[in-house]
């Protein structure tokens, strides 16, 4: 094999592997505030009356700011934003790590680890174009987003479930596409650029994940 390509192959690996080591952090920092507020019996106080819903929105709220603002941020601002937005993850899901048993968080994690793992392997390895699943994954997120808002008023569990499944299956897809897109953006980046692109890979894929891990643990945990 040419020199040139296996440096670049190589240099490929490393700034996908700084991705994954990035959202890896940021899924371990959420998962200590949730379980360390969920085991400090803190979470329905945090999640009574007005204060819940905040702390429902405020990980929405904080990635449409870094999408709004992002390209004028410094790597240090958005390395910063980035672990805000992880650690109010975590205090918005300390309530699902108080109502869920732990065999179930434990499953829930395992089951999102092994089909994130599989799915964002084949996005990676693959020679298909799939630039193409882009728009209509993004609908369907879209969709997900309108059709439970609209749940918070029905509350039927029925459209709830179905919510789960969708969920998951958009937002595998949503991870086969991303490691696609960022191994395709890496084999063009500048020295300059790569830092920041791990950075905002590390969110997408983190998105992903912690999506998949939440409808999982909705459509199989057991509650306490």
């Amino acid at each position: 094999m040419n020199t040139s390509i296996m440096t670049a192959a190589e240099s490929l690996n490393t700034a996908v592997a700084g991705v994954l080591g990035r959202m890896m952090t940021g899924i371990l920092a959420t998962m200590v505030v949730a379980g360390l507020l969920s085991a400090l019996g803190l979470a329905p106080v945090l999640f009574s009356g007005v204060l819940g819903w905040i702390l429902v929105f405020a990980p929405l709220a904080i990635s449409l700011y870094l999408a709004w603002r992002g390209d004028t941020m410094t790597v240090r601002s958005i390395q910063t934003w980035y672990f805000v937005f992880a650690g109010t993850m975590g205090v918005s899901l300390s309530l699902l790590f108080h109502v869920f048993t732990s065999a179930s968080i434990v499953m829930a994690l395992v089951g999102t680890t092994v089909s994130f793992g599989a799915l964002a392997g084949w996005g990676y390895f693959t020679k298909r174009d799939i630039s193409n699943w882009g728009s209509f994954l993004f609908a369907g997120v879209i969709g997900l987003v309108v059709a439970g808002l609209l749940n918070i008023w029905l509350e039927s569990s029925a459209l709830q479930m179905t919510l789960n499944v969708l969920t998951i299956l958009i937002f595998l897809g949503l991870t086969a596409y991303d490691m696609n897109r960022i191994r395709d953006m890496f084999w063009t980046a500048s020295a300059s650029e790569i830092e920041r692109m791990q950075w905002f890979g590390a969110l997408s894929l983190y998105i992903n994940f912690i999506n998949i891990f939440v409808s999982m643990l909705q459509l199989f945990g057991n509650r306490e």
